[in-house]
């Protein structure tokens, strides 16, 4: 009989620590999963490729416009200068006008292709911008396939593990009597994972309070499960 009781509390160690391998897993487990998925450096890589996409249009298209004005302005001046310089117009006041108008258009014209050499500059600009942007978001979505083809990997590693964990645990708790195991069950709960402690030195593992006498022999003796005086975890002498 002391060799079946004791066996008793030898198993529920050994359960015991099935069930902390199998906490230990399950945070492992769920580590792993709050990591699959986009990174916060993956979406700011994208962001970051929009927005100079963005800004690469803005200015692309303030440079369309502006080629329109300038080849508009152009127009406009060959056409003043031709009536300038044709001969059809001989009054003198008339051509004053003309070469009037036509210095406002060339002041106008000049103005213009100033801004579109500035916005050409503007426009190489974005687009290194954009090349670096892409290029750097190339990077970090190869480490990320990379990191989470890892940690597909691992989960299912851990899932195999986890498997294997509670088929143990299920053969183990089949050797403990269902009302010990109910008792096993509710103390791992109220003791933090912590339901079977060793007996050191006349001393409880769990509270560390030196046990009576009269504890001690009964858990030596194995005449039946015995809990702590203190912390009421089961106490096991190996």
């Amino acid at each position: 009989m002391p060799t079946l009781i004791m066996t008793i509390a030898a198993d529920l160690y050994a359960l015991q620590e099935i069930d902390s391998a199998i906490e230990a897993v399950k945070a492992s487990l769920m580590e792993v999963e709050e990591q699959l998925g986009e990174t916060e450096e993956l979406i700011a890589g994208r962001q970051a490729v929009e927005e100079e996409r963005a800004a690469l249009e803005s200015v692309s298209k303030q440079q369309r416009d502006l080629e329109w004005q300038v080849d508009d302005l152009r127009s406009r001046v060959s056409g003043v200068e031709g009536k300038l310089y044709g001969g059809s117009v001989r009054n003198p006041k008339e051509l004053a006008g003309i070469q009037g108008e036509a210095n406002v258009l060339r002041g106008q014209l000049r103005q213009r292709e100033d801004e579109l050499l500035d916005l050409m500059v503007r426009v190489e600009e974005r687009q290194a911008a954009l090349r670096d942007a892409k290029e750097s978001l190339a990077e970090v979505e190869t480490r990320w396939r990379q990191e989470q083809e890892e940690l597909v990997n691992q989960k299912g590693r851990l899932e195999g593990e986890l498997a294997g964990l509670e088929e143990r645990r299920s053969q183990q708790s089949g050797l403990v009597g269902a009302r010990v195991l109910g008792l096993y069950d509710n103390l791992l709960e109220r003791r933090q994972g912590r339901a079977v402690v060793k007996v050191e030195r006349g001393m409880c593992g769990g509270c560390r309070i030196s046990l009576p006498m009269t504890v001690l022999q009964k858990a030596r003796s194995g005449l039946d499960v015995v809990q702590c005086v203190s912390c009421e975890r089961i106490l096991y002498v190996s």
